[in-house]
């Protein structure tokens, strides 16, 4: 018995001893997940004192003042919502007193943080008290722009005309098209050009406008297609064949010097340039070709440089000495490519070592300035009021008016004192020849009364090739994402939007950040009025959620909307609008916004209306609804206007730069005969469709893929160049400015404390 009772109380105690072991234990483990959950909580609560912080920072003086108002304002407390994916509920979050005035405030807030789960649940509270001087009514700092296209119409690749339409009106200051690669326009295309190319152009079809032009770094071609008015021509060659006749050209030119390029007596690049050679520095016989460049005094070349850096030269803003041919001021050229970051010298001279390009051939038009190297016309009885030729002239019959020829004019088809053109005054360094065995005639004045020969330095030297800026910078939306209303990400497995500057029309902040799966944004909490609803529905049902089907691969995919607020869109992936029926109560059925998205964009041809950029719109549009974005509002004065801004020469306009955007992509997009107010700018390639789009402002295609090509096979585009400078200030994308528009602000903590 004694044995037995001593092993009870041995297994008893040992049963005591494991029991106060595991209780000890889990105390440990609960005070230690309690511990992690306060410690979390805390963390939650600062990041709502800081995100409490830029709130008031972007509040506008109108409505702070309103606030601090004691016959009126904002009713204490005031709490914030959107801020549940930090760990702070709708309602934690309270503005608890505010006083003050003259511009200076003080806001007392209240913060509370949850975290952990269960019993392990626990909170933190920060009262914190800030000191809040609001935007000063000033002008945000200037935006950073992209490059500025030099043509509402540019291509960063080859352009492939096939059928459609393409075209371009009002382009007053502008280039009319601008394409980096080759232009080909056939078949039964519509497309009527004017502009310039890098590439050849080639044309067989559509036309070219009536006082317009072509130029081309390349060779112009133009077959089988009725000819222009007043219409000018100028590439390395031009071609224009035998079918093609009627109409008249203000000018066909072609050619320039090859050229080495010096710095005193040291040869530093090369470049092909236009103007005449110097007499007394001229080598070799007829046609003159080698020698010092008198450079023209208009037109701007490419300097290459031994390093392979290369520099856009304006000659016109150059001195020119005449009796050496020494330009002055090449230190003002702007560097296109290469690594240095030296600028070119001041002084340059050009010397001539051959000629680059300059044939033209055509059969029987009416021209008023013909001008190349080498001129070849093999049609019958054609008008040209002034004849210039670097070299050699070839022609069958015709009309001349004057006659500046660098070596020989022919006629090829002529016999002796038969069948010449005639010519009213002209002057060659060569001699007047005829038939297919180019025999000299022996007596001119028999056959081409008005011309002479032999004539000693005769030369009309060349126009140059023309440069065909389609220079644009690469789009990154990614810069453009802070500077947005609405941001629709995919963040933690699912589809969400964050909302930016933008209130309701009392004057209350919707910003926030919504889990768009399962958190319902058809309708703001403080608000009530409608936000964004989709699905054709208009009763603001469960089926007219946007996006809450939304895949983490998948385009976000907007159909049959209903309802859209204003502002600048911003997307992390592609994005597809198929259909709109906009009801808003102001009875306004246009897209009101800026779209930017990091993927393909497609714009469906059924059921919309127009999409405006909120620039091309007015301030009543953009900034009276039931929600406004109050970073391009300004609500301070008696009516609503656009945000001011001063830009980089210190002139103020109306209207952030990124609201003269409609349309922003990385990659490309499908528009589908949409007719859209706002610059459109996209990374890869533009796709038509059966409808036109028409776009009043800019397109520009192809900033992210230098040398794709752009096929219109129907469709195609038009592009109407807005007439209000201001309103449409740069036409390229504009980075966000650095400080809210409003002006200079502070929001800083004054004091702080746990409760």
């Amino acid at each position: 018995m004694a044995t037995l009772w001593i092993v009870l109380m041995v297994g008893l105690a040992v049963s005591v001893t494991v029991a106060a072991s595991i209780y000890a234990l889990r105390g440990d483990q609960q005070r230690q997940v309690t511990t992690h959950s306060v410690t979390a909580a805390q963390a939650a609560a600062w990041r709502g004192v800081e995100v409490v912080r830029r709130y008031l920072l972007a509040v506008d003086p109108a409505t702070m003042a309103g606030w601090a108002n004691a016959s009126g304002g904002l009713a204490m407390p005031a709490t914030f919502s959107g801020m549940g994916a930090i760990g702070i509920p709708d309602g934690n979050a309270q503005i608890t007193a505010l006083s003050g005035a003259s511009g200076n405030y003080q806001v007392a807030a209240t913060i509370t943080a949850l975290a952990g789960s269960g019993s392990t649940t626990t909170s933190a509270t920060v009262e914190v008290l800030y000191d809040v001087t609001p935007g000063g009514g000033g002008t945000p700092t200037s935006p950073v722009c992209a490059t500025i296209p030099a043509a509402p119409m540019v291509f960063n690749g080859d352009l492939n005309i096939t059928g459609g339409s393409l075209g371009v009106t009002n382009p007053t200051g502008f280039e009319n098209i601008a394409v980096a690669g080759s232009i080909t326009l056939s078949g039964a295309s519509q497309a009527s050009i004017s502009g310039c190319a890098k590439g050849d152009v080639t044309l067989s079809g559509g036309g070219i406008l009536s006082g317009g032009h072509v130029h081309s770094q390349g060779t112009i071609r133009i077959n089988q297609m009725g000819n222009p008015s007043n219409t000018t021509l100028w590439g390395r060659n031009v071609t224009i064949g035998s079918g093609v006749s009627g109409g008249n050209y203000t000018a066909v030119k072609a050619g320039a010097y090859a050229a080495s390029v010096y710095s005193g007596g040291t040869l530093i690049g090369t470049t092909e340039v236009g103007g005449r050679l110097i007499a007394s520095t001229v080598s070799g016989g007829l046609p003159w070709s080698v020698g010092t460049v008198l450079p023209s005094t208009s037109g701007r070349i490419v300097v290459t440089l031994a390093s392979g850096d290369t520099w856009l030269l304006d000659l016109s803003a150059l001195t020119t000495d005449p009796g050496s041919g020494a330009v002055t001021g090449a230190a003002s050229a702007q560097h296109l490519s290469g690594a240095s970051t030296d600028a070119l010298p001041d002084q340059l001279t050009f010397r001539s070592t051959g000629i680059a390009g300059g044939t033209i051939n055509l059969a029987t038009l009416t021209i008023e300035q013909l001008w190349g190297h080498y001129l070849s016309i093999s049609g019958w009885g054609g008008r040209y009021t002034a004849v210039l030729a670097n070299g050699d002239v070839d022609i069958v019959t015709g009309t001349i008016g004057s006659l500046v020829g660098g070596r020989d004019i022919t006629a090829t088809q002529a016999g002796l004192y038969w069948n010449f053109p005639t010519v009213g005054n002209g002057t060659v360094a060569g001699e007047l020849k005829w038939g297919g065995s180019r025999q000299t005639v022996p007596d001119v004045g028999a056959a081409m009364p008005g011309l002479r020969t032999r004539q000693s330095g005769t030369t009309p030297g060349l126009p140059g090739i023309p440069f065909c800026d389609t220079r644009v910078d690469a789009i990154d939306v990614s810069t453009y994402r802070d500077g947005a209303n609405y941001i629709f990400e995919w963040l933690e497995g699912a589809p969400h939007l964050t909302i930016r500057n933008v209130r309701n029309k009392a004057g209350q902040s919707m910003d926030g950040v919504y889990n768009l799966a399962t958190q319902d944004v058809r309708r703001l909490p403080a608000n009530g009025a409608q936000f964004l609803t989709c699905n054709w529905n208009q009763a603001d049902n469960g089926a007219a959620h946007c996006f809450r089907d939304k895949t983490a691969t998948g385009a976000w995919t907007i159909t049959g909307l209903t309802h859209l607020p204003r502002g600048v869109f911003w997307f992390d992936a592609a994005l597809k609008i198929d259909g709109t029926q906009l009801r808003d109560d102001d009875g306004n059925r246009d897209l009101l916004t800026t779209l930017i998205a990091k993927g393909y964009v497609t714009l469906t041809q059924s059921g919309h209306d127009r999409m405006i950029a909120p620039n091309f719109s007015t301030p009543a549009r953009i900034c009276d609804g039931d929600y406004y974005p109050s970073n391009l509002c300004d609500k301070t004065g008696a009516s609503s206007q656009f945000t001011e801004w001063t830009d980089a020469a210190d002139t103020r306009h109306r209207g952030l730069p990124i609201g003269n955007v409609a349309l922003v992509s990385e990659s490309g997009a499908q528009l589908s005969g949409w007719e859209i107010h706002g610059n459109v700018i996209l990374g890869s390639t533009l796709a038509t469709a059966a409808q036109t789009t028409v776009i009043h402002g800019s397109l520009t295609v192809g900033t992210n893929s230098p040398g794709s090509a752009t096929t219109i096979q129907q469709g195609g585009a038009q592009v109407i160049v807005p007439q209000n400078g201001d309103n449409h200030y740069n036409p390229g994308i504009c980075e966000a400015p650095s400080v809210t528009p409003g002006g200079p602000a502070a929001a800083t903590v004054r004091w702080s404390r746990y409760r």
